[in-house]
């Protein structure tokens, strides 16, 4: 009996170890203790076995990120309301040109005339004129094509004594007026004492720009002098004579 015992022993043993040294994929262990008793005739064998943790099969899957697409996905047009028009769209607006930005396109300084020519009468009205002109300039302004045009506002001239004239317009000639000689205009002045006088006077332009859709204005005015304008002032006397220059070139005030 006790050699049948060891013989089953044996077995279990054998049995173990294979399960133990099988390196397929079955739970692995180790084989913790056995024992074995005889009761009766019977034979009793017992055996623990403390089995491994399994091993886990990991697979691997690329992501989607990393797979190429063959296909190129079109993404699904926006819904930018009636007017097709998105939060993110441009608007290009014209610059506002001011006065000093148009300065450089400034028309050249006009010239101031009176009437009689370079002469003037102690308490007879002096005629000036402003020959005053419309301009137009083209060139580049905010790095687009403008064409600038200036037109006369109106003027303001210095007869040279102290006294200031303004009018809307240049001033005419007696001759274009109709009118005879020494009569008031809107830009003529009465001087009171005889002498020569630095006379001068100031335009005032008004300005508009194109940048090729139609004229704007510039908000101001542009003033522009012109050069002096010397006016000798004589002092007329009146008296009685018997006969005319003409007729006595040396007689009194000939």
């Amino acid at each position: 009996m006790l050699i049948l015992a060891r013989l089953i022993t044996a077995f279990l043993v054998l049995a173990v170890a294979s399960v133990v040294s099988n390196p397929d994929d079955r739970p692995r262990g180790t084989l913790g203790s056995w024992t074995s008793t005889v009761d009766e005739g019977a034979v009793n064998v017992a055996a623990e076995m403390h089995l491994g943790a399994q091993q886990s099969r990991q697979q691997s899957f690329a992501s989607p990120s990393d797979r190429t697409d063959p296909i190129k996905r079109t993404p699904a047009p926006r819904d930018c309301g009636p007017l097709n028009r998105c939060d993110d769209f441009t608007v290009s607006l014209l610059p506002q040109a001011t006065i000093a930005d148009v300065a450089s396109f400034a028309p050249a300084p006009a010239e101031l005339v009176s009437e009689p020519a370079g002469l003037g009468v102690v308490g007879l009205p002096t005629n000036f004129i402003v020959t005053a002109t419309e301009h137009t300039a083209t060139g580049t302004l905010f790095d687009l094509p403008v064409t600038v045009r200036f037109s006369s506002e109106g003027v303001t001239i210095a007869p040279g004594d102290g006294s200031r004239i303004s009018s809307g317009g240049g001033g005419r000639s007696w001759g274009e007026l109709g009118a005879s000689q020494f009569a008031p205009t809107d830009t003529s002045h009465t001087y009171t004492e005889r002498g020569t006088y630095s006379a001068s006077a100031v335009v005032h332009y008004r300005a508009e720009v194109d940048f090729g859709r139609g004229w704007r204005p510039v908000p101001g005015t542009l003033d522009v002098a012109t050069g002096p304008h010397m006016v000798r002032v004589l002092e007329a006397r009146g008296t009685l004579v018997e006969r005319t220059c003409d007729e006595a070139p040396r007689g009194p005030g000939c």
